[in-house]
């Protein structure tokens, strides 16, 4: 079997990298990304290459499946926003197209459950695959993406593949304690607001791909745990010392400045995104055999 990653380079791209390349039965990676793996196994071979790149489709010749992870997750101020939403959509989109011409056996994809209407969303629990997904104009950008990028892929792939959507909700573990290390400094709260949060260790999030891998696994799965914690428990897990308490207009004036002037890669909209109060439902995926071994606490604290 040869897999073709992209996003090789990034966090979930590394960590799906190292373990696909423990299976047995495959022979190859091919990894792309603007940045380089820090750490890539033997099996891959990493090419530096945008996925927008008309070279794409070439690259891909006879792969087995491909692994689509690469997306604008922190969105620096220097990128103009077409930018950003053409990496986001037409590079998916071109992805999409190269592994039609390639006839590749199965897609899988690396959506979120930032795929859901925000709105909507507020306050559910035990949110399934079936809940009403974002119309792409909502006003957290990273959510409007991963809206989109399924219909894209949906309309493109068709049943020409095994097209696999998994929707994790925040990926965390011991390749990801960069993320524990900015809790620590920018924890806050807001008057009236302790919303559930949801972690899940990327160890389980790998083995939900691997599984993907392996065998064909059509449709939607949120990655989710089984519990959620609050945001003043996320605080006191990651050991923050100072949580002010501030109105959420401050918190994202303030955000939005260090964004805008001082290189911060954290966009105001994940201020807001921390108010989403909901939690996913785990029960398609664990139909099909595959099960958390950590929860949300033990995630978090993994990271540390």
């Amino acid at each position: 079997m040869r897999v073709f990653l992209t996003g090789a380079g990034g966090y979930l791209g590394g960590v799906l990298a190292r373990h696909i390349a423990q299976l047995p039965e495959v022979e190859s990676i091919t990894g792309i990304s603007l940045s380089k793996p820090s750490a890539p196994p033997a099996k891959m071979k990493f090419l530096r290459m945008d996925i927008r790149s008309p070279q794409l489709a070439g690259l891909m010749a006879g792969h087995d499946v491909v692994v689509h992870t690469a997306c604008v997750v922190l969105w620096p101020a220097k990128m103009p926003v077409k930018e950003r939403d053409d990496i986001n959509l037409n590079g998916t989109r071109n992805v999409a197209q190269a592994a039609l011409a390639n006839k590749v056996r199965r897609f899988v994809h690396a959506s979120s459950m930032a795929v859901y209407d925000p709105v909507l969303a507020r306050g559910k629990t035990d949110v399934t695959e079936e809940f009403q997904k974002g119309d792409g104009n909502s006003a957290f950008y990273y959510w409007n993406a991963k809206a989109t990028a399924e219909p894209i892929l949906t309309e493109i792939l068709g049943a020409s593949s095994v097209l696999t959507f998994f929707r994790p909700i925040y990926i965390i573990g011991p390749n990801n304690r960069a993320v524990v290390r900015s809790y620590q400094k920018n924890a806050v709260m807001f008057p009236g607001c302790d919303p559930r949060r949801q972690f899940i260790h990327e160890d389980d999030v790998a083995a939900a791909f691997i599984q993907a891998v392996r065998t064909d696994l059509p449709g939607a799965f949120n990655v989710v745990p089984d519990d959620f914690m609050l945001l003043s428990d996320v605080w006191k897990t990651v050991g923050a010392k100072f949580v002010p308490k501030i109105p959420l207009k401050l918190a994202c004036f303030i955000t939005a400045m260090r964004w805008r002037y001082f290189g911060s890669p954290i966009h105001a909209s994940w201020v807001e995104d921390m108010l989403v109060d909901f939690t996913g439902s785990n029960a398609r995926l664990k139909a099909t055999g595959w099960k958390p071994r950590y929860g949300s606490v033990e995630a978090l604290r993994s990271a540390l």
